[in-house]
């Protein structure tokens, strides 16, 4: 049974699915953690988190393009009250920002009751085994490795869309 179990698997197209992984493979570009659950995605707003305004406005313009509602901040300072009073069901954030990086902010949000249920993103050049070990530890629930593709971000964000579409188990 469990070889019919690896077999199909492996027949998937893994471009289409994000599936869960304790593992950390530096050959992967998405890995998620946490499985993804019906109230996380409970709307279609995603913040976007980069101190390079443009790569956060590009993937703003794609994710907006996809349905999402989105919204972009190149202040880390900026995004604890943004995400307590929008209330999106993910936040991507990079992890190299200035003042405040990406694995404090995190913690930060993992630690507060209004924002310790979103789905939260690693979206970083910083993609060895020891840098996804650390965004793990600090509370992302994904890491996905730059330079992004669009498929790579969208593959876990209309994942967790897709579940709260179907309602709950």
């Amino acid at each position: 049974m469990l070889l019919g179990a690896q077999k199909r698997r492996q027949e998937e197209p893994r471009e289409n699915t994000v599936t869960f992984d304790d593992r950390m493979d530096e050959n992967d570009d998405v890995v998620v953690w946490r499985p993804i659950q019906y109230a996380m995605a409970s709307n279609r707003r995603v913040l976007v988190v980069d101190d390079y305004l443009e790569a956060a406005e590009a993937l703003q313009m794609l994710l907006n393009a996809d349905g999402f509602e989105c919204r972009a901040l190149e202040d880390p300072f900026a995004v604890c009250g943004m995400a307590c009073e929008w209330q999106p069901f993910a936040v991507v954030l990079d992890i190299k920002m200035p003042g405040l990086d990406g694995l404090e902010l995190a913690r930060r949000l993992r630690a507060d009751p209004l924002t310790s249920d979103m789905l939260l993103v690693a979206c970083t050049a910083f993609a060895s085994r020891e840098d996804r070990a650390r965004a793990k530890a600090a509370g992302f629930d994904a890491h996905c490795a730059k330079p992004l593709t669009p498929e790579r971000i969208l593959r876990v964000l209309e994942s967790a869309a897709a579940l709260h579409a179907i309602g709950p188990p």
